[in-house]
C-alpha cells in the first residue's frame, strides 16, 4: 500500500517477501542487516540511527480471547526524511484504523501527511491509543470480580483472579519496554528533524505513560480483590473445618458408649439389664441434644 500527499509518503508493508525487500533497496540506501530482519519478527522493541534514516520496532499488546491474555504485535518502522515504511506480519487494527481516516477524510490526510515527522507522531499515537483500547477488557474483567466477590463464589473467581493477573503481567512485558523505545526516538527524532519535533515526540511519551498508570492501577486493585477474596476463601474453609470439628464431638458420647460397653465387666453390667441399657443410652442421646441445641443458640451451627 503506497498513500502520497506532497512530499510525503506512507509505504505499508504486510507480511514481507523477498521481492518487498529488493523493493525497499531501490526506495533508499538501507542497510542490509535491516532489510534482512525485516523478513521475520524481531523479539526486542528498539531505535536505530542512521545519517539519513533510522529503524524503528515497536511493539503493542494485542488480546487473544483464546489464550485469555495479550499477545505481541510488531510494527516496524523505516522512517526517512520524507517517507515513512511500515512493516507489519498480520493485519493490525491500528494500521486499518489509521489507513481509513487517511482515506474517509481528505482533512485528516492532510494533517498527517504534512511531513514524515506528523506521520510518524499519528502512527504512533494511533497504535498508542489501540493500546490503551486494550485495557478494556482488563477493566471489564476487574468490575465483574468486583461485582462477583461478595456472592460466595470464591472458587470461581480464584480462577478468574488468575487469568486476570496473567493478562496484566503478559500485557506488561509487551508495554514496558516501548517507554524506552520512545524515550530513544525523543533522543534521536531531535537529532533527525530538530528541536521542533520534541513537543511530538514528548507527547507520546506523556499518552504512554497513561497506559502505563491504567495497567498499574488495574494489578494493585486485582491484587486487593484477589487478597479480599483469599480471605473470604480461607474464613468458607474454617467455618467447614468448625462444622467438621462439631460433629465429631456430637459423635463423641455415642462412640464413648459404645466403646465402653464392649469392654467385658462393663458391657455386661449394662446389657445385663435391658432397662440399664436404654437409660444410659437415652441419657447420651439427651446430651447429644443437648448440645446440639447450644451450638444451634450459638450460631455455631
Amino acid at each position: 500500500m503506497w498513500i502520497t500527499k506532497g512530499k510525503t509518503v506512507w509505504i505499508d508493508i504486510l507480511n514481507p517477501n523477498k521481492a518487498d525487500i529488493d523493493f525497499l533497496k531501490k526506495q533508499h540506501k538501507f542497510h542490509p542487516i535491516i532489510l534482512d530482519e525485516l523478513l521475520h519478527l524481531s523479539s526486542r522493541s528498539g531505535v536505530e540511527f542512521y545519517s539519513t534514516y533510522f529503524f524503528l520496532t515497536c511493539h503493542l499488546p494485542i488480546y487473544d480471547p483464546e489464550l485469555k491474555t495479550s499477545r505481541r504485535g510488531e510494527i516496524d518502522f523505516l522512517i526517512t526524511k520524507d517517507k515513512v515504511i511500515t512493516v507489519h506480519y498480520e493485519n493490525l487494527a491500528p494500521i486499518e484504523s489509521f489507513m481509513r481516516s487517511l482515506n474517509n477524510n481528505p482533512h485528516i490526510k492532510t494533517r498527517n501527511l504534512e511531513s514524515a515527522v506528523k506521520l510518524t507522531y499519528y502512527l504512533l499515537q494511533e497504535i498508542i491509543n489501540y493500546s490503551m483500547r486494550q485495557l478494556r477488557h482488563i477493566k471489564e474483567d476487574i468490575q465483574y470480580v468486583s461485582k462477583e466477590i461478595f456472592k460466595k463464589r470464591e472458587e470461581v473467581l480464584l480462577e478468574k483472579i488468575s487469568y486476570v493477573k496473567r493478562d496484566i503481567l503478559d500485557y506488561s512485558v509487551i508495554s514496558a519496554p516501548q517507554e524506552i523505545l520512545l524515550n530513544s526516538l525523543m533522543e534521536v527524532g531531535v537529532k533527525f528533524w530538530g528541536p521542533d519535533v520534541r513537543i511530538y515526540l514528548s507527547d507520546l511519551i506523556g499518552d504512554h505513560s497513561k497506559v502505563t498508570q491504567h495497567l498499574e492501577n488495574y494489578r494493585q486493585v486485582i491484587e486487593s480483590l484477589e487478597g479480599t477474596n483469599g480471605q473470604l476463601l480461607n474464613a468458607k474453609t474454617n467455618r467447614v473445618m468448625q462444622k467438621f470439628t462439631i460433629f465429631a464431638f456430637l459423635t463423641f458420647p455415642i462412640f464413648l458408649f459404645f466403646s465402653l460397653i464392649s469392654v467385658d465387666f462393663i458391657g455386661k453390667f449394662v446389657i445385663a439389664s435391658p432397662v440399664r441399657f436404654w437409660l444410659i443410652l437415652l441419657v447420651v442421646v439427651s446430651l447429644v441434644i443437648s448440645l446440639v441445641a447450644l451450638f444451634r443458640k450459638r450460631k455455631w451451627l
